[in-house]
């Protein structure tokens, strides 16, 4: 169910219809937990139960779909929080990122960042970093920066579940190469050759 609501949402098919990928989403998050059955060639089958971790996946994607294409504020909160709350990295900074620029709770964003970056998500560094830039703290700032850069190619993972997303790739590429270039400015300010190169 997740991934067709993910094929559906993505244009990997050629099209998108968000209204059939929020349907496939949603009936991803009513399963709380699956099963799988498990073939013993020297005994009886056994049905084992296991968590759906794309469930917390679905939640912030329909939290992003009803973001950015719908504006409905309340349905995105509601569902980033879902995701967020579940130690989702990616949910937990898309949380943070809806705390900072549409309820202007800074701390609250801060949190958010903080509980991402200790997955190692270098989009929450990038954005602590920032944070820490606009609130006049450059040392604090540098340092977030320069894990952000550090952790760039950790793969997205939840919960044992390893999940690609293109436009998240993209995103994060773009911002690291910012990134890369505040901390080459920064370094270059300083003297500090070897590190600026």
């Amino acid at each position: 169910l997740f991934q067709i609501g993910d094929l559906l949402s993505n244009g990997d098919m050629g099209f998108v219809d968000l209204t059939k990928a929020i349907e496939y989403f949603s009936k991803s998050i009513k399963i709380h937990n699956g099963f799988r059955k498990i073939y013993d060639l020297n005994g009886p089958n056994k049905i084992q139960y296991e968590a759906n971790n794309f469930r917390y996946i679905s939640y912030n994607n329909l939290g992003l779909i009803y973001l950015i294409e719908y504006n409905d504020l309340q349905k995105a909160e509601d569902n980033l929080k879902e995701s967020a709350f579940a130690e989702y990295p990616y949910g937990q900074n898309n949380f943070g990122l809806f705390c900072q620029f549409y309820l202007n709770e800074i701390g609250n964003a801060e949190y958010m960042f903080q509980r991402s970056s200790k997955h190692k998500f270098s989009l929450a560094e990038y954005n602590l970093g920032y944070l820490k830039e606009i609130q006049n703290k450059p040392e604090e700032s540098i340092e977030y920066y320069i894990q952000a850069s550090e952790h760039e190619d950790e793969q997205l993972e939840f919960r044992d579940a390893k999940y690609y997303d293109r436009r998240f790739e993209i995103s994060r590429t773009f911002i690291i190469c910012y990134t890369n270039l505040k901390l080459v400015e920064h370094f270059f300010s300083i003297n500090e050759y070897k590190k600026s190169k």
